[in-house]
């Protein structure tokens, strides 16, 4: 994933520590960080596709870049803690 330079400084050392992590949980914080960006305003989902071995969300940012996540392997609830998490610490760094 890699995107910690195009990051506000505020939120690149978050993005150090997710790069650093293994593979599912990159992906459980990416889909669910763009279920958070859906809910502020500040991308849209698209569509969901079919993927190879899960479902694609293909979403648009306000600046019209588009992009597909697939959605990671989780329960509801656990989707909820990690949307719950992820909303207190863009809080906590006014990002929210």
């Amino acid at each position: 994933m890699a995107f910690t330079e195009e990051l506000p400084p505020e939120l690149q050392a978050f993005a150090s520590l997710l790069d650093a992590q293994q593979s599912p949980v990159r992906e459980i914080f990416a889909y669910c960080l763009c279920l958070m960006m859906v809910e502020a305003g500040k991308m849209r989902l698209l569509e969901t596709k079919p993927g190879e071995t899960a479902p694609l969300y293909v979403f648009t940012t306000v600046a019209g870049d588009t992009f597909a996540v697939p959605r990671p392997a989780m329960s509801p609830g656990q989707e909820a803690d990690v949307i719950a998490m992820l909303r207190e610490i863009l809080k906590d760094e006014g990002l929210l």
